[in-house]
C-alpha cells in the first residue's frame, strides 16, 4: 500500500488536527522526562485551542504539517527569536514528529520546510539525546546557555545555535 506524505502550510482549520497531534507528540517526546500527572492536565481540545489563536494571526510564525494519509503526525514552527537579547533573529520554537514516524525523513523535510539553512536558535531539552542528535546533524551546536523550567517539573533545556 501507497501511503501519501504531504508537507503544506498550517492554515486556521488545521487547529483541530494539531491539538491531538501535539499532545501526543509530547507524551512520546517527553515519557521519561515527565510524570503522568504532568500530561494529564493537558487535554487535545487545549492545544488545538492555543493552536487556533496562533493560526488566526499568520504573521506570528511559519508553520509547516506533516501528513501521512491526510493525518497530521507532524509539524515545525519557526518564530522571531523569544531570547532576551536574542543570539540570532529567528527561532526554532518547535518540531514534533509521531515516533511512529521518526527516521523516516520527514523531520528533516519540516526543519528544512520552515529554515532552510538560516541562522536560529532553539532549546532542546537537555535529557533528549535523539533531538540534540537531529540538530547537531543541521549545524546546531551549544551556546552554553541552559534554563530550568519549573513549570515542566524543573525539566533542563540548553540552547542550541547556527
Amino acid at each position: 500500500m501507497t501511503r501519501v506524505l504531504d508537507l503544506r502550510p498550517a492554515e486556521p482549520g488545521d487547529a483541530g488536527s494539531l491539538g491531538p497531534c501535539h499532545l501526543a507528540c509530547w507524551q512520546e517526546t517527553y515519557a521519561g522526562l515527565l510524570s503522568p500527572a504532568f500530561f494529564a492536565g493537558r487535554s487535545p481540545a487545549r492545544f488545538a485551542a492555543n493552536w487556533a489563536q496562533l493560526l488566526a494571526d499568520p504573521a506570528t510564525a511559519t508553520v509547516t504539517l506533516a501528513e501521512v494519509d491526510s493525518e497530521v503526525v507532524g509539524f515545525a514552527q519557526v518564530v522571531p527569536s523569544r531570547d532576551t537579547p536574542p543570539v540570532r533573529e529567528e527561532e526554532v520554537a518547535s518540531l514534533y514528529l509521531r515516533a511512529a514516524h521518526h527516521g523516516s525523513g520527514l523531520g528533516q523535510a519540516l526543519l528544512d520546510a520552515v529554515l532552510a539553512d538560516r541562522p536560529a536558535s532553539l532549546w532542546v531539552a537537555e535529557e533528549n539525546p535523539r533531538a540534540r542528535r537531529f540538530y547537531e546533524r543541521n549545524g546546531f551546536t551549544a551556546d552554553g546557555a541552559r534554563e530550568v523550567v519549573e513549570s515542566w517539573e524543573g525539566l533542563a533545556q540548553v540552547r542550541l545555535v547556527r
